[in-house]
């Protein structure tokens, strides 16, 4: 795809999405997708997947879009509509220079489009969302550790732990986490139930009858050492409201010419 400014993209999207031409395509995927069926249009289908769906109500809709993708652009795109909000939240964790913040959007954008137009739904049916978005941010941290490699940070910033890369998915990652003691059994699940599995922060400081605060420093906390764990630099605290880091995508392996 090419590099444009996230502003711009949004607004494509947004067209696209009231257009008739997509409403006339997602109304044939909808007649071989029961998925879809309950679904009156794409800006419905966006609705319900930010509406916090079960984990398995939102890869039942994902599922046969991401499927098409690798043919068929405007699933693609509707795809990366959805995911919009996951990488808006993946740049605030990652920007650190806000000079930089066109830079590292059209990595994330590029890497998030190869990600959707080439995911194996065979080989990870289940949580599509989270390891589209753990891809691309595995992409963005890959180039951050080869700056630091190259000198452009300091030595001692490099986290020997991050060396290892993680592959498979988001399940994975956490227990290869964890069993590195990055974070604890509890702290992974903190992160999966509210991150990836969309149950809101306070019904889990509710259920455990803790503040709400309390629980969102222990994720916050979490979450610093996850990227730790990946390899990423720290934000500094006074610069924690000025989220990034200098990524642009790596380029290892095959790259179809595939714009969107």
């Amino acid at each position: 795809m090419d590099a444009v400014p996230l502003d711009q993209l949004e607004q494509a999207l947004e067209r696209e999405l009231s257009s008739d031409a997509l409403r006339t395509r997602f109304a044939e995927w909808s007649q071989h997708e029961p998925a879809l069926a309950g679904l009156s249009s794409p800006a419905a289908l966006l609705r319900f997947l930010r509406s916090q769906p079960s984990p398995t109500d939102r890869n039942a809709v994902l599922r046969p879009l991401i499927a098409r993708a690798s043919t068929d652009a405007a699933a693609g795109r509707l795809v990366l509509h959805a995911l919009l909000p996951g990488l808006k939240n993946l740049a605030r964790r990652l920007l650190i220079n806000a000079e930089e913040r066109e830079e590292l959007w059209a990595s994330l954008l590029c890497c998030a489009w190869e990600r959707i137009r080439t995911y194996s739904v065979e080989r990870r049916p289940n949580r599509i969302a989270a390891n589209v978005l753990l891809d691309t941010m595995h992409a963005a941290l890959d180039e951050v550790r080869c700056a630091r490699l190259a000198g452009t940070l300091p030595p001692e910033l490099i986290v020997a732990a991050s060396a290892q890369r993680v592959e498979g998915d988001v399940d994975a990652l956490l227990r290869a986490a964890t069993a590195a003691g990055a974070v604890t059994a509890s702290e992974a699940e903190l992160v999966l139930a509210t991150r990836f599995d969309g149950i809101p922060l306070a019904h889990i400081a509710e259920a455990h009858r803790e503040p709400y605060n309390r629980v969102k420093v222990r994720r916050q906390r979490a979450e610093r050492r996850l990227l730790v764990w990946l390899g990423h630099r720290p934000v500094p605290r006074g610069q924690q409201n000025r989220p990034s880091c200098r990524a642009r995508v790596a380029g290892a392996g095959h790259r179809p010419d595939r714009r969107i």
